[in-house]
């Protein structure tokens, strides 16, 4: 299974699944991310050479995988693990690639909430794609203003800034202090350039 745990900023219980590297992320090609040039997912790609080609993998295996059968895995690795697996993250970087990719995620979701009662959530700016779906299982964090999924399906906006307006909660960059983005509630979370 190619799942990461956690990192720095997250608990070893959250296990970490991307739909494309950064640098092939759909969204920066399309215009819709609102920070192509401060991405922090391409820093790891840039400073590790391991990292592209195993976040490449992850893209590819949602062609090879039923939704099914990768919950099964990830129960199954999960139930061997001292790290149980408590909450799962998608997109940590790049993007979904397509509608078909997306509703693969949402699936997976939806078995893992439904089924599991593990958490999920993630991030997205394909806001061009119907992310209805995957709202009902996942806390989605949007990171553009385009597509009103904020406002019609409670999607949270989260929002980079340079400095924090006051206006919103600020994002403390340690997924192990706060729990904002596990929940889609319609809010607005910023995230201050780091």
């Amino acid at each position: 299974m190619l799942l990461a745990k956690g990192n720095k900023k997250l608990p070893k219980t959250t296990w970490i699944f991307n739909a494309s590297a950064a640098v092939d992320c759909p969204s920066r090609r399309l215009g819709l991310c609102q920070c192509p040039d401060k991405c922090y997912a391409l820093k790891a790609e840039r400073m590790y050479k391991n990292v592209i080609p195993y976040r490449r993998k992850q893209a590819a295996l949602w062609r090879r995988r039923a939704p099914t059968y990768f919950v099964h895995d990830i129960h199954e690795q999960s139930e061997r693990s001292k790290d149980k697996c408590k909450a799962f993250r998608f997109n940590e970087a790049g993007d979904f690639l397509n509608q078909d990719q997306l509703d693969w995620f949402a699936s997976v979701c939806e078995l893992l909430d439904v089924l599991l009662g593990i958490t999920c959530y993630g991030y997205t700016a394909r806001t061009d794609l119907d992310l209805s779906g995957l709202i009902a299982h996942a806390g989605v964090n949007v990171s553009n203003d385009e597509g009103g999924w904020q406002q019609s399906h409670r999607a949270n906006r989260f929002k980079y800034v340079k400095q924090k307006t006051g206006e919103h909660p600020v994002c403390p960059g340690d997924c192990r202090k706060c729990t904002m983005c596990c929940a889609s509630r319609g809010s607005t979370i910023e995230v201050e350039e780091h």
